[in-house]
């Protein structure tokens, strides 16, 4: 409990600028390392030839989709892992990890065939020009067919993210990164003895690097694999946490791939410009990412605190800070671009052109600020779809389309894309973020606590735990209420959500929602977040209490698993047929015949998904329970089966 409790605190009442100055550094550092690998390749490459320099930003997007297929995939089993590690089920976060390197293999190999088969029609498709199509053609097929200790990198570092370690991945990234910057130079310019390789040189520092990272990883983050037969219902699961982090991270390959398109219609030094600016931006945009990374866990822990006014000053304090750092990058962008050009590029064609660009980009770094903080909110407090849309308008619907009006009337209108993007995605932002939190809750947790009566476990006679899940309408809390009255044992329901909102500092109505709120289709997404999985482990904790101050009846919250191992727990599954639910349904909650098969049917759903995430079994399975009892009986009919039961199970044990 005492590590809930600190996290209640630390974020719940730190000082917002302390926690993201203290979060955000190794952030940082991780992500300054990720984006060495393809900076250093062009710092040399551009040494080498301008060929080369362009052939670099051809493939980018190519390897923007390799990234995001790997680490999406890690998200998902990191994810998962997290998530069982939360309530205690070490096994199966083993199993999950085991089902990693496997499945690293498979993508690999599927990626590696495909971009070795398309890599020259993807080169012809970018450019004309022989030498930059053949220095394409030799990086890309390099690079991805290689590609191996990227995919087993990638998830065995969440792996161990899922357990706390960041310290080995960030090691390993360090080594990565030197491992690729003292290649480059050997192997691009042939030195001490060894063949000059060129472009080629460049992409095997690039995967030697990636290996040697995934070598460091390799010792902690490899498990033995599961029996073949779990890996259908694994794979799709981890699938199904990854995808939306897939499906993210991959719009931004699309829109750069139709940038490129765009630009290769001037020229291959406009091509190249663009990938010069995703360079030095990569500067600009690690801490600015880094801070949104940071965000996320308070406001996401605030949020379900209903503390509002926090959520608001930490989002309204990382665009405050994220403002300041880019307008750092406004200024260089518009004072020094053509040293920072000539930085990467000696073609006076790219310096011309990237003047002008880097000049009218570096207006649209301001507005980008929200642009990339607003969807970042929406992540924080489960709402995924709002966050998903935001990046959708700014990458798919925006860029491109815009990108491709603004080049019919010239190269340099080009460039307004940018602001013009960022700009827009910032109006659309603003406006949901205001609509969102008119409507939000604004009451706070310690106004709330004080207008509730407090809550404690009651003592109890040592004896029988009854655990009770039920479907909607069966009456089943009813049932349990009067099994606790007839054996003068204590009943927990909203008590027990109580107890736990109180040990993680987060609003009841938050806890009680758990297994309601989550949007249907994204349950076991909602269930994956950070403060919802410490919203699980306080709960799980005080039933655990709960159990050990003796006899008492447990509705819901899948105590019969938590309480698995236990000794002297019956637990128990109400059901009744649908039209009797219905019918109850109607008669306490008015709701019309529609409303109550559609209430029925999402809360079934809900906690059945609540269930098959925190356990990995079948809600309502009768080979879980120890009794199941239709309730169209009567309450007090299947109230007096259970005790009779109990009565007969207690006399065969004596």
């Amino acid at each position: 409990m005492e590590a809930i409790k600190e996290q209640s605190n630390y974020f719940g009442t730190e000082r917002i600028s302390k926690i993201l100055f203290k979060m955000a550094p190794p952030v940082m550092l991780a992500q300054l390392i990720q984006a060495l690998y393809n900076i250093v390749d062009s710092v040399f490459v551009g040494r080498f030839s301008d060929s080369g320099l362009t052939a670099l930003s051809i493939i980018y997007p190519i390897q923007l989709l390799m990234i995001a297929l790997a680490v999406g995939t890690g998200v998902g089993i990191n994810t998962v892992m997290a998530a069982k590690l939360g309530v205690d089920q070490k096994e199966k976060a083993k199993e999950y990890a085991g089902v990693g390197t496997p499945l690293a293999i498979a993508l690999w190999v599927i990626f590696a065939a495909v971009c070795y088969a398309i890599m020259p029609a993807f080169a012809r498709m970018s450019t004309n020009d022989p030498a930059i199509i053949s220095d394409v053609i030799t990086y890309g097929r390099i690079v991805c067919v290689f590609s191996f200790g990227l995919f087993l990198e990638s998830i065995w570092t969440k792996i161990l993210q899922a357990q706390g370690d960041m310290k080995t991945p960030m090691v390993a990234q360090i080594l990565g990164a030197v491992t690729n910057i003292i290649l480059d130079p050997l192997l691009i310019f042939g030195l001490f003895g060894l063949p000059r390789m060129g472009i080629a040189g460049a992409a095997v520092a690039t995967v030697a690097g990636q290996v040697v990272a995934a070598l460091v990883v390799m010792k902690k983050g490899f498990y033995r694999s599961p029996v073949l037969k779990k890996y259908p219902h694994y794979v799709a699961k981890i699938f199904r946490l990854g995808l939306p982090n897939i499906l993210m991270q991959s719009a931004y390959t699309f829109y750069i791939f139709g940038l490129n398109m765009i630009l290769a219609t001037f020229s291959d030094a406009a091509v190249t410009t663009l990938g010069l600016y995703y360079k030095w931006q990569t500067f600009f945009f690690i801490p600015l990412g880094a801070m949104q990374t940071c965000i996320v866990p308070v406001i996401s822990f605030n949020f379900a605190a209903k503390n509002i006014d926090r959520c608001k000053k930490t989002l309204n304090t990382s665009i405050l800070f994220g403002l300041v750092l880019m307008s750092l990058g406004t200024l260089c962008f518009n004072l020094i671009p053509e040293p920072m050009l000539r930085f990467f590029s000696s073609d006076e064609e790219v310096i011309r052109i990237g003047i002008t660009a880097f000049r009218i980009i570096g207006w649209s770094f301001l507005p980008l600020v929200t642009s990339l903080t607003y969807p970042v909110l929406f992540q924080a407090v489960g709402q995924p779809v709002k966050s998903s849309a935001l990046t959708i308008i700014r990458t798919v619907i925006l860029f491109v389309p815009l990108g491709y009006l603004f080049s019919l009337i010239g190269l340099d209108y080009f460039w307004l894309t940018y602001p013009v993007t960022d700009g827009l995605t910032t109006l659309v932002g603003f406006l949901m973020c205001l609509f969102f939190f008119k409507k939000a809750y604004t009451q706070s947790s310690l106004e709330q606590a004080k207008a509730e009566h407090p809550v404690a476990i009651m003592p109890s006679r040592p004896g029988v735990i009854i655990t009770i899940a039920r479907e909607h309408g069966s009456g089943g809390k009813q049932i349990g209420k009067l099994v606790a009255e007839k054996l003068g044992i204590p009943f927990y329901y909203k008590e027990m959500t109580a107890l736990a909102a109180e040990e993680s500092g987060l609003d009841r109505e938050f806890i009680s929602g758990l297994n309601k709120n989550s949007p249907r289709r994204l349950h076991d997404l909602y269930l994956s977040r950070r403060v919802v999985r410490h919203a699980i482990r306080a709960q799980y904790k005080v039933i655990q209490k709960i159990a050990d101050s003796g006899s008492c009846v447990i509705v819901g919250r899948a105590a019969d698993f938590v309480l698995r191992d236990r000794p002297n727990v019956v637990r128990v599954f109400v059901h009744a047929p649908e039209e009797y639910r219905i019918k109850r349904v109607m008669e306490l909650y008015g709701d019309s015949k529609k409303e109550a098969e559609r209430n029925i049917k999402h809360s079934d759903k809900a906690r059945a998904s609540y269930y098959k995430h925190i356990s990995g079994l079948e809600w309502g399975d009768g080979a879980h329970y120890d009794i199941v009892i239709d309730s169209s009986v009567g309450l007090d009919a299947a109230t007096e089966t259970i005790l009779a039961q109990l009565q007969s199970a207690s006399v065969s044990n004596n």
